[in-house]
């Protein structure tokens, strides 16, 4: 019993000084990948493989690398999310979406979109809940505009713009109907106005004429 101990002591103090070489046998030591080759290649992948579980692959891997410093990969994520034809695939671009911070408006529309018209019952349910959480991150769809909110609404006739003593200069004045108010100026004075209905026009006054004027005769 105790030569089994002492072998096992042994092997450990042995394989504790062995050297990073001889460790390799015991280990494999995991590549490192260059992200700017390797992003590339997974949206190459997604896109355009036939193997659906390489798609998928690609799609789950995808969600490990910074996607403010790859501006691709949320366009990718959510076109594999709208048009991808299987439901793993799908799902995995949906898990990299609602994973993206800060919240993105593209990956937000096509959460909803999924959420809404997925043909996956699975798909949709995973989609709103996505959507639930990312309205928490700061997501907002609807959004009122500025512009037309704070627009008073008025009864107030439009202003009409006056060149001021300068030519690049105007005075902004209300817009004003003077036909009322020039309409007493324009009806001449002895215009008779018309009577209202019922009402009979009196007799015109006459003047008799005035006799001839009579005095020494200037022809014989």
């Amino acid at each position: 019993m105790k030569i089994i101990l002492w072998s096992v002591v042994v092997s450990v103090i042995a394989l504790g000084c062995a050297t990073p070489a001889s460790a390799q046998f015991f280990f494999k030591a995991k590549p490192r990948v260059n992200p700017l080759q390797r992003v590339p290649e997974l949206i190459i992948t997604l896109k355009t493989d036939s193997d659906e579980r390489k798609r998928a692959r690609a799609a789950e891997e995808l969600r490990d690398y910074d996607a403010t410093m790859f501006g691709e990969i949320v366009p990718v994520l959510a076109d594999a999310l709208l048009m991808d034809k299987k439901q793993s695939v799908r799902l995995e671009a949906l898990t990299g979406l609602s994973r993206i911070r800060p919240v993105n408006a593209i990956a937000g529309q096509a959460m909803e979109k999924a959420a809404a018209e997925d043909e996956s019952l699975r798909v949709r349910l995973q989609a709103r809940t996505a959507m639930t959480k990312y309205h928490v991150a700061g997501y907002s769809s609807k959004r009122p505009d500025v512009t037309t909110a704070n627009r008073k609404v008025t009864n107030e006739p439009p202003l009409t713009l006056i060149p001021g003593p300068s030519s690049k200069s105007a005075i902004a004045l209300p817009r004003v109907d003077a036909s009322p108010m020039l309409e007493p100026m324009l009806t001449l004075p002895n215009t008779p106005r018309p009577l209202p209905k019922g009402v009979a026009a009196p007799p015109a006054k006459t003047t008799p004429a005035e006799p001839p004027l009579k005095g020494p005769s200037l022809f014989p």
